[in-house]
């Protein structure tokens, strides 16, 4: 059974929005096979109207992120993106037979050959404004072991991780 969270921050709930959210990304459940949890954030900041998913399924995570100068173009766009990103996770599948899984959510994938690490991939992002409890809220809904972000209290990146004794670490540069 597919799931689909919707939380508003810095707009006014609506049932409208929100069963805007749940029929564009329930056309999602076409292209995925298994059931996968959505969560979706919807927020304004300015003149940006914001909207990102979180996707999870068995084996996937997918994040979107689209902003525009109207919410529901941006509800268009960001599952619009999911759609794209969900097929080509499939047509990979596809391809790959029987090879081991990719890792998947991650912004740098290190290959180590020979006792040398070298990277073969990075990802250029903007760090979300949130606070600290958003950001280690985000390492369980993404199942991630590190999360960067804009730290709204202090106007400053940090960065929360999940410690090896299970708790979970935060981090910003000090001034010197």
């Amino acid at each position: 059974m597919n799931s689909i969270h919707v939380t508003f921050r810095h707009v006014d709930p609506s049932q409208a929005l929100k069963d805007y959210v749940i029929e564009k990304l329930g056309k999602v459940s076409k292209v995925v096979d298994k059931t996968f949890d959505a969560h979706v954030t919807l927020s304004v900041e300015k003149f940006r109207h914001i909207a990102e998913v979180f996707l999870t399924g068995k084996g996937i995570t997918i994040k979107a992120f689209e902003s525009t100068e109207d919410l529901y173009s941006a509800i268009d766009l960001v599952s619009d993106k999911v759609e794209r990103q969900l097929k080509k996770y499939r047509e990979k599948k596809k391809d790959r037979s029987q090879e081991a899984p990719a890792v998947s959510g991650s912004s740098l994938t290190i290959r180590d050959e020979e006792d040398k690490a070298q990277i073969v991939h990075a990802d250029n992002f903007l760090p979300k404004p949130m606070s600290v409890e958003d950001a280690a809220r985000h390492l369980d809904i993404l199942k991630l072991d590190v999360v960067m972000f804009f730290n709204q209290d202090t106007n400053q990146a940090g960065v929360v991780f999940r410690q090896q004794d299970g708790n979970i670490g935060f981090t910003e540069p000090t001034a010197q």
